[in-house]
């Protein structure tokens, strides 16, 4: 049954159907691209797009919009994972208002310090 919801929001999606929204992560230092990624969530999905970075690997870490908005990370996070650029993750068991943090470097907590608090000023 899982996976046929899956499917159901998955083909949702890829045809544009259903109201979501797309938070996008691009960081450029020096004129060099360090990070380059998407994330879409529609209803319960959200698809985590490594489009490029810098190392090869985008580091995700996932939050609970409460302890991102707060500036205080939850320990542990939500989800923690890595995948290489050009590859593609989706996630159905994240709550609502989850926040993600992607940095090309695994160690690279005031990045996600920096985009948590970015991530709390925006409007979707």
């Amino acid at each position: 049954m899982h996976k046929l919801i899956l499917l159901f929001y998955l083909a949702l999606a890829l045809t544009g159907c259903g109201r979501g929204h797309t938070v996008a992560t691009h960081v450029v230092v020096d004129g060099e691209e360090v990070i380059d990624s998407q994330v879409r969530i529609v209803g319960e999905l959200a698809t985590f797009r490594c489009l490029r970075s810098k190392s090869g690997i985008c580091h995700y870490t996932v939050l609970p919009g409460t302890c991102a908005a707060n500036g205080v990370g939850c320990k542990p996070p939500l989800s923690t994972f890595s995948m290489r650029q050009g590859d593609t993750l989706v996630l159905t068991t994240l709550p609502a208002d989850f926040r993600s943090c992607v940095t090309a470097d695994p160690s690279a907590a005031s990045e996600c310090a920096s985009q948590f608090a970015d991530a709390s000023l925006a409007v979707f």
